[in-house]
């Protein structure tokens, strides 16, 4: 809640629409780099993985989806160590919390979250933050 507290200071009334922008931004990109992570799980392509987890690790700690940011993070540190082999279980967490965040986005934006995205999860609630 704090990091959606922080954005929407900058915008305080609201009339710029700018936490919406941020939040619609936010969640065209994590539905770029799930579809792009899932290519590089299933080629074994782990650098482009680690790429992917880096960019999400930071944007997801902005909009407040810290789980999914300490995720991201986790994994990116794994593939760099080369610390592939038990790798499995952390990737599915990796889908299934970025399904949980983008529901939560969508909710935060008023619309209907994907199939498969919804849930009880906020993007500041427990199993987002």
């Amino acid at each position: 809640m704090a990091s959606l507290d922080q954005l929407r200071q900058l915008d305080p009334t609201g009339g710029s629409g700018f936490l919406a922008r941020v939040l619609g931004t936010y969640v065209r990109s994590l539905e770029r780099h799930q579809a792009e992570a899932l290519q590089a799980r299933q080629a074994g392509q782990w650098d482009a993985f680690a790429r992917t987890a880096h960019t999400l690790k930071s944007a997801s700690a902005s909009v407040g989806a810290l789980t999914f940011s300490q995720i991201c993070a986790d994994i990116e540190g794994r593939i760099r160590r080369q610390e592939t082999d038990q790798l499995e279980p952390l990737l599915d967490r990796f889908f299934q919390e970025a399904a949980l965040v983008h529901g939560a986005v969508q909710a935060q934006l008023g619309a209907p979250a994907a199939a498969g995205g919804s849930g009880p999860s906020s993007v500041d609630g427990p199993a987002a933050s």
